[in-house]
């Protein structure tokens, strides 16, 4: 870290809605379907048939998504770790958008039974990292935490970045 990322280097994982067992909190999770739905994206992409997963293919041009799926697909194929979650990148968490008994916080009687994002409309300004720091997570291929992207280099179409870690879980 502390060097410069490309924006060719980048894929956007697919993320669900998780309760993580070992923070006790909610949390993003990876959401990584099977290798069989990657291919079967990618047969689709390349026969002009919209998709859903791992990017919504709509409003696209159709060689982009070819090339983006295929990016997808040999990322797939290569990836060996289950999914984990992104506060601590711990395994042991339960997707939240599932039928699902409660989920408990230890310190409540209540808990989350689903989770729920909020979209509040378009934005038109610069963009993350051009007027300050963007501080995005970034992850290598198998969902370990390598650090974050901070400020948007325009004339070389990437980031620069700064290392970041885990935190260190601590005892209550």
């Amino acid at each position: 870290m502390g060097q410069q990322v490309e924006d060719t280097q980048l894929l956007e994982i697919p993320l669900r809605p998780a309760w993580c067992k070992d923070c006790a909190c909610l949390c993003a999770a990876e959401d990584i379907l099977p290798l069989r739905d990657f291919e079967n994206a990618y047969g689709a992409a390349r026969t002009g048939k919209e998709i859903d997963y791992p990017l919504h293919s709509a409003f696209m041009d159709a060689e982009q998504v070819v090339s983006e799926v295929g990016h997808y697909l040999c990322w797939r194929m290569a990836r060996r770790h289950a999914p984990r979650v992104l506060c601590c990148g711990g395994m042991n968490f339960q997707y939240l958008d599932v039928a699902q008994p409660l989920i408990k916080h230890d310190e409540c009687d209540f808990g989350f039974i689903e989770g729920r994002t909020l979209h509040i409309g378009p934005y038109c300004g610069p963009g993350p990292g051009v007027l300050s720091a963007a501080n995005i997570r970034l992850y290598d291929s198998e969902g370990g935490l390598l650090g974050q992207l901070t400020w948007r280099r325009k004339e070389t179409n990437g980031w620069n970045t700064e290392k970041l870690s885990y935190p260190t879980p601590t005892e209550d």
